[in-house]
């Protein structure tokens, strides 16, 4: 709403100008927190837009996300503090706001704390690894729990636990009785064979420890995609992990708009559809999204000459939103 109304500024001037609507013309102080609202709100919608998605990964980003969210909270705290004369008293208004969104993304934010699906599904882009768990900033800290030493190890046992045993189960069995040594190998023969054996055992010993110390990768486009190649090769059983944990949703979104869907469904007229019926209806629509086919026309409950109103359709331009952001972005200016 901020982005259409800043978008359309000349044209709500004018208008409430020409039709001497002057009790709800803007001033420039008005339009200035306008503008002040979409720049803190804009990182935030940004985010969500990312993880609300439901048609690629995005499990992977949850870490980075807040980060960047965490980021933009500490701006809004800097701008608060430096505003002066009318910037001022915009932000002031923002102090109560700023408390509740840092309180309400803390809240998130620990659900992250123990390792497990977050910690793995940062670990297994091979984009990212351990990386920003290794910045100065990272909550966790350098060692412990949740360090990415931390994390790592968990990550691992999980690896061994649960898709190392096909590994374990094709090795070929060991003997543990000690053979005795040839005729023809000499005392200090054997005394060297026994020094190899004492010999601790190198540290990379699967397919985790392998990929964990292999050079982050430099490839772009869909991690999918990356890992059907890595998965055919090099790391078999680890890719076995991978499929499981990309497949886990970041947020509840898309659950929640499939309900949204079964209600466009089931409508007032299609009061005894049967709840089979219902979820064909609701797959098969989905099936046309994905093969680039979605019906052009929707039938709307209210009535069938109606016509539905694209929201989409009134977005500003991307073209005017890029071009506005990047204005606004030197330094995040000081508002």
């Amino acid at each position: 709403m901020c982005e259409r109304a800043i978008y359309l500024q000349k044209a709500i001037d004018l208008y409430t100008k020409e039709q001497h609507f002057y009790d709800l013309s803007l001033s420039r102080s008005e339009w200035k927190r306008i503008e002040i609202l979409l720049d803190v709100l804009d990182p935030f919608k940004r985010c969500s837009d990312r993880m609300e998605a439901t048609n690629r990964p995005g499990i992977e980003k949850v870490f980075w996300i807040y980060e960047k969210l965490f980021n933009d909270l500490d701006r809004l705290a800097e701008q608060l503090d430096d505003a002066t004369g009318e910037e001022e008293r915009c932000l002031d208004d923002l102090i109560s706001a700023y408390d509740a969104m840092r309180s309400k993304l803390s809240k998130y934010y620990s659900g992250t704390g123990k390792p497990g699906v977050y910690g793995d599904a940062m670990i297994l882009d091979p984009r990212l690894k351990l990386h920003l768990t290794k910045s100065p900033e990272w909550s966790g800290g350098q060692t412990g729990e949740y360090s990415g030493q931390g994390y790592s190890r968990a990550c691992r046992w999980r690896f061994i636990k649960d898709y190392q045993k096909s590994e374990i189960e094709h090795e070929p069995t060991v003997s543990h009785v000690r053979k005795r040594p040839s005729a023809s190998i000499t005392t200090d023969e054997d005394d060297f064979e026994q020094m190899l054996s004492s010999l601790p055992h190198d540290s990379i010993s699967n397919e985790y420890d392998i990929y964990i110390n292999a050079p982050r990768s430099n490839e772009k486009g869909d991690i999918l995609q990356i890992w059907r190649r890595l998965s055919k090769t090099e790391y078999v059983h680890l890719g076995l992990m991978v499929r499981d944990i990309l497949a886990v949703p970041a947020t509840g979104a898309g659950v929640e708009r499939q309900f949204s869907k079964s209600g466009k469904v089931e409508t007032a007229y299609r009061a005894r559809i049967n709840p089979i019926t219902t979820s064909d209806i609701m797959m098969y629509k989905d099936y046309l999204k994905r093969r680039g086919k979605a019906l052009s026309e929707i039938e709307v409950a209210m009535g069938a000459n109606e016509e539905e109103v694209n929201i989409d359709d009134l977005d500003a331009p991307r073209e005017w939103r890029r071009d506005w952001f990047n204005n606004h972005s030197a330094g995040r200016r000081t508002l």
